[in-house]
């Protein structure tokens, strides 16, 4: 699944690859740490997205630069395959009814066992990924709220079955998903014609958030255009309130698809950038 080979990564220090045995299987993962990173300095996790890597996300999210100008430091775990060789993180899609895997658990755990050998501020863990990873994002936000200190989840959505198990706690949320997208859909699939499971609307996901963070107050406005040539804008809703910081922003990508924006789709904003801004903004010295 990890193969070593770096792209695109003109960082300090190199990757380190390397294992960590959850319930009795060998996962695999990759850390970065810039050179001289002070203790108790923040961590991002990154997760990558269905049939996707740890490399890959790592290569085209390029965090570890982003990492290396503002003093953190950045953990891509790596998923399993399922039984049709695609890497995925188990969060319940529809055609993965039988797998038993709990990736939930391992993210967690994985992430305590990084943040304590590295000498991380527990308090300053944060979460994103792409797609299945950003829907791995959600579910664990709904499942175990108090292991991240923010996520931001880069177009993906939320199953039904998340609010099972959620404690409906809050925590603050990044999300940008494009209107356009056709891997899941903006307005949802309620009756699972897609084959991943049902699920709302992007919207009533942004709703739900801003519910639970008791969020509000709203303020709108639209970015600039600053690329004219990918046929796509944003407007951001920013859903706070004035008793805490558990606030809700989301990048509604108009005519955007399933994208990483600044890697391609929209070219307007560098999102790992807009990550670690928002990021940084809950940062507990």
């Amino acid at each position: 699944m990890i193969t070593g080979l770096l792209l695109n990564c003109s960082t300090e220090n190199k990757p380190v690859y390397d294992t960590y045995t959850h319930h009795g299987l060998q996962r695999e993962y990759i850390y970065y740490s810039p050179k001289s990173l002070k203790k108790k300095s923040p961590l991002v996790v990154v997760l990558h997205g269905f049939t996707s890597s740890a490399e890959k996300i790592m290569n085209y999210s390029k965090m570890n630069d982003i990492a290396s100008s503002n003093g953190f430091a950045v953990l891509y775990p790596q998923g399993t395959s399922d039984n049709t060789s695609n890497t995925f993180w188990n969060v319940g899609y529809d055609f993965h009814k039988h797998v038993t895997i709990d990736d939930v658990d391992f993210i967690v755990q994985l992430t305590q066992f990084i943040s304590q050998k590295f000498h991380h501020n527990p308090n300053n863990i944060f979460l994103t990924g792409m797609s299945n990873g950003a829907e791995m994002c959600y579910k664990i936000a709904c499942e175990k709220p108090h292991s991240f200190k923010a996520i931001a989840p880069v177009a993906g959505m939320m199953l039904n079955t998340f609010l099972t198990n959620a404690q409906n706690i809050s925590i603050p949320v990044f999300s940008v998903f494009g209107t356009a997208d056709d891997i899941t859909r903006f307005d949802g699939d309620s009756t699972n014609s897609d084959g991943w499971g049902a699920y709302p609307g992007i919207p009533s996901t942004i709703e739900y958030w801003a519910l639970t963070n008791n969020c509000k107050e709203l303020k709108i406005d639209t970015l600039k255009n600053v690329s004219l040539n990918d046929s796509s804008y944003i407007i951001r809703q920013h859903r706070y309130s004035n008793s805490n910081s558990n606030d809700v922003l989301f990048y509604k990508v108009v005519n955007g698809g399933h994208d990483w924006p600044g890697a391609w789709g929209n070219m307007d904003v560098n999102i790992s950038e807009e990550i670690w801004h928002f990021f940084m903004q809950k940062t507990i010295p």
